[in-house]
């Protein structure tokens, strides 16, 4: 009886183990990532449901725009402010977004390298019912979201074999074609008619006279002068400028026990990079089949350099059109490249441990033929930044802010789209939230329900490219902090990326951890630690 007893929970304890585990991350999942809650995306509520009122949402990039058209699914009006005014003109929404005539002033990397994650493109899918189809009028493809990343040479495996059919798609384009298609989709009247945009600044915000614990009031700067805006919501999309909090203060918000100008932290990997621009046509690809096979998926390659051997990146990808980008860059001070020559000596520099395929060599031969198409864009990286808004004690409950307004990140992942949809999904949360709870307004807590809601998926961004970044010496940490911080960890994953290229549970860990389709326990998954182990003895013992 005792032995029946003993071998029961013996088979027994691990399967509920397992099972606690798999709860654990599924709740995990929930508060760290957007893939449980995307699905909640575009469930519009009845007209007559809608809260009464008007979004002011202060800039029209992709934050304030996916921001935008999330309201339209909960408010009466949107209106969105957007400093430049050629956006608001057809140049803003062309289909072609290359023919554009007027570039954006306050986007550095507007005609640079960018990449659209998994969740940014997912998103889009459920925001916009038409979105494949204008995708296939701008000329952006609809590929699987593989952007062939290779860790010091090592290319980690992918999981297209565990997802299969589900595998999740991208949109490939650079960020002028992703901003301008959004734009064009957001603004569409036929679709969203309570969403409209005007040319000009917010400039301050009063308080409710009414109610101080709310904003009542937006001043915004127009050519014609000061347009006073009654809001019921207000959101701060004004990117790297962080307009809002100054507003706010000025209205009265933000201070007491723990005042919003005491709670931004920052470092800086004093990081730059070029990028490169071509116009390859359909008919020079006939001179490089690999070509075609290569750009059957979100990128064409890209090589980040073991850190303790050297602190280059390079890396290609196709665009909207016949374009096709090539970004090198660096952690630290550096020479960027000007030219071919220089941009091959800069992927050489990555110091790949596996041989470069021959077919890259031959695809920057073709560059060369349409170099006289080339332009060049070359980016200092400001440092990153990221404001607690979800710890301030004094904001008013109908303000929030989204995208670089709140959290700005290292870019070479191409997170920062993903962390304008994070925003977008926070918001959304806590709208459907209400709406399921038959509470037709803005409550009191709604502010810092939503900050709380977005600070919990930013933060595994944030520790994450926290813990790349300091894997190099030029790096200026944040204060408080050295280099040291993660070396313990930062050590483990450099174990686990020797093998991400043989390892498919290690591949596959490793592309839903970029595209935040991961938690921050899978890392230490129990038999990544044993492999771990086994790989350093085995090492130990050849004398490697």
């Amino acid at each position: 009886m005792k032995v029946r007893l003993i071998v029961s929970v013996v088979l027994t304890v691990p399967f509920l183990l397992r099972l606690l585990v798999q709860r654990f991350r599924r709740r995990l999942l929930k508060k760290e990532t957007a893939l449980l809650d995307l699905p909640l995306l575009g469930k519009a509520r009845d007209e007559k449901d809608k809260i009464s009122g008007t979004v002011v949402i202060c800039g029209g990039s992709i934050a304030g725009l996916l921001a935008a058209r999330v309201c339209h699914d909960h408010f009466e009006r949107v209106i969105i402010v957007e400093p430049e005014a050629w956006l608001t003109t057809e140049d803003g929404v062309k289909v072609k977004s290359w023919t554009q005539d007027n570039k954006r002033a306050r986007v550095m990397q507007y005609t640079s390298v960018h990449g659209n994650l998994a969740p940014v493109t997912d998103g889009l899918f459920r925001l916009f019912p038409n979105f494949e189809k204008e995708c296939c009028q701008s000329e952006i493809s609809l590929v699987p979201a593989d952007f062939k990343i290779s860790f010091g040479g090592r290319k980690f495996l992918v999981p297209h074999k565990e997802l299969g059919p589900s595998f999740p798609l991208t949109a490939r384009a650079g960020r002028q074609g992703t901003e301008t298609l959004i734009r064009r989709l957001t603004l569409d009247k036929n679709e969203y008619p309570n969403i409209e945009q005007i040319a000009g600044t917010v400039i301050g915000v009063d308080a409710d006279p009414k109610n101080s614990r709310y904003l009542k009031t937006v001043h915004v700067q127009t050519e014609a002068g000061v347009e006073d805006i009654d809001a019921i919501l207000v959101i701060d999309c004004t990117g790297p400028a962080k307009a809002g909090p100054g507003w706010i203060q000025r209205a009265g918000f933000g201070g007491g026990s723990k005042p919003l100008d005491k709670l931004t932290v920052s470092y800086d990997a004093r990081m730059r990079y070029a990028s490169f621009r071509f116009r390859l046509p359909a008919e020079m690809l006939s001179k490089l089949p690999e070509y075609e096979k290569e750009r059957s998926t979100g990128g064409l390659f890209i090589y980040i350099a073991d850190a303790n051997l050297a602190q280059t990146y390079c890396g290609a990808m196709d665009a909207e059109g016949e374009f096709v980008t090539i970004i090198c860059g660096s952690w630290g001070p550096s020479e960027l490249p000007n030219n071919l020559d220089e941009i091959r000596e800069c992927l050489k520099s990555t110091k790949s441990v596996t041989p470069i395929p021959e077919w890259i060599w031959k695809f920057f031969d073709l560059c060369q033929e349409v170099e006289d198409t080339m332009e060049v864009a070359k980016v200092r990286v400001p440092p990153s930044c990221w404001t607690h808004y979800e710890l301030a004690s004094d904001l008013p409950a109908n303000y929030v802010a989204f995208g670089d307004s709140v959290c700005r990140v290292n870019p070479v992942f191409g997170q920062g789209g993903s962390k304008a949809m994070m925003g977008a999904v926070a918001l959304n949360n806590v709208l459907q939230d209400l709406y399921m709870n038959n509470v037709n307004g803005i409550r009191a807590d709604f502010s810092q329900r939503v900050f709380r809601n977005q600070a919990d998926k930013i933060a595994p961004l944030w520790d994450g490219n926290k813990m790349v970044d300091y894997a190099y010496k030029t790096t200026i940490p944040e204060e408080g902090e050295t280099l040291d911080k993660g070396a313990t960890i930062r050590w483990y994953l450099h174990k686990l990326q020797a093998m991400c290229d043989k390892d498919e549970q290690i591949g596959s860990m490793f592309w839903k951890t970029v595209h935040s389709y991961g938690t921050s326990i899978d890392v230490l998954n129990p038999v990544f630690i044993v492999k771990v182990l086994l790989n350093v003895l085995s090492a130990s013992i050849s004398g490697n």
